[in-house]
C-alpha cells in the first residue's frame, strides 16, 4: 500500500487501495484487518477507512463477524461456482455477437494480449493482469456499455481467484493455449467452435482454482 495523496473522495481511494491490496495477495483471504492499521498505512483518517470498509464488506470482499473483528473473505468453491457461471454467460453473449463482424485489426490487439502474456510467464501478476484484459478487449468489442461495467465488476473476483489458477506452470502454457483456441475460432467464423473453446477455457480456470482451494484444505486437515 502507499500513502494517500488527496485529490479524489478519499473513501473511493481507499476503496481502492484496500482492494488493490486483496487482489495481489498482499491482504491474504481469512486475515484480519484494523482501521488503525490501514489508517496508517494509507496516511488518512480512520474516517474513510471506515467508509470504504462498508464499500468492501456491500461487495463482498470482507466480512465483519460481531465481537470479533473483521477480515479479508474467504475464497469458496460456492463463489467460485458462481463467478464462473456468470462468467461463462458474459463470454457467450460477448463472443456469439462479435463472431463474424471481428475485424483483423481487432483480431491483432487481442493477439498483442496472448504475445504479452508469453513474455509474463513468470510474472503471475502480470499474467493475470493480461488474462483479464484479454477477456474486458472482448467484452468491449460488444459496444456494449451496461455490460462492460457489469463485467467490470465480476472481472476484479475472476482475477482474484485467477491467480490461484496459474500457480501451477502447467496452467499458464494451457491458458495461452486455450487463448489461441479461441482467436482461431473468431478468425475461422465458427461460432460452435468458439463458444466450446471458450467453455473449455473457463471450465478448466474453474477446476484448477477449485482443486487448490482442495489441495489447501486438505493440507490444512493435515
Amino acid at each position: 500500500m502507499k500513502k494517500i495523496e488527496t485529490g479524489m473522495a478519499l473513501r473511493e481511494i481507499a476503496f481502492e487501495e484496500i482492494k488493490k491490496s486483496i487482489l495481489n495477495y498482499e491482504l491474504l483471504p481469512g486475515q484480519a484487518i484494523y482501521e488503525r492499521d490501514l489508517s496508517e498505512k494509507l496516511g488518512i483518517s480512520r474516517t474513510p477507512i471506515r467508509e470504504a470498509l462498508s464499500l468492501l464488506e456491500r461487495e463482498k470482499w470482507i466480512v465483519s463477524k460481531p465481537r470479533v473483528g473483521t477480515f479479508i473473505n474467504e475464497i469458496t468453491e460456492e463463489q467460485v461456482l458462481e463467478v464462473m457461471e456468470i462468467r461463462i454467460m458474459f463470454d457467450r453473449f460477448s463472443l456469439e455477437k462479435i463472431c463474424g463482424n471481428i475485424t483483423s485489426e481487432q483480431i491483432k490487439r487481442l493477439e498483442g494480449y496472448i504475445e504479452e502474456q508469453e513474455k509474463n510467464k513468470t510474472n503471475h501478476q502480470k499474467f493475470i493482469d493480461l488474462d483479464k484484459e484479454f477477456h474486458s478487449q472482448i467484452v468491449l468489442l460488444t459496444k456494449n456499455e451496461r455490460l462492460e461495467k457489469w463485467f467490470e465488476e465480476i472481472g476484479d473476483q475472476i482475477r482474484w481467484f485467477g491467480l490461484k489458477a496459474i500457480t501451477k506452470e502447467s496452467r499458464i502454457e494451457e491458458t495461452i493455449s486455450e487463448h489461441k483456441e479461441i482467436i482461431e475460432a473468431l478468425k475461422s467464423q465458427d461460432i460452435n467452435q468458439l463458444l466450446k473453446a471458450s467453455n473449455t477455457h473457463v471450465g478448466n480456470t474453474k477446476n484448477e482454482i477449485i482443486s487448490q482451494l482442495r489441495r489447501k484444505s486438505n493440507e490444512e486437515n493435515d
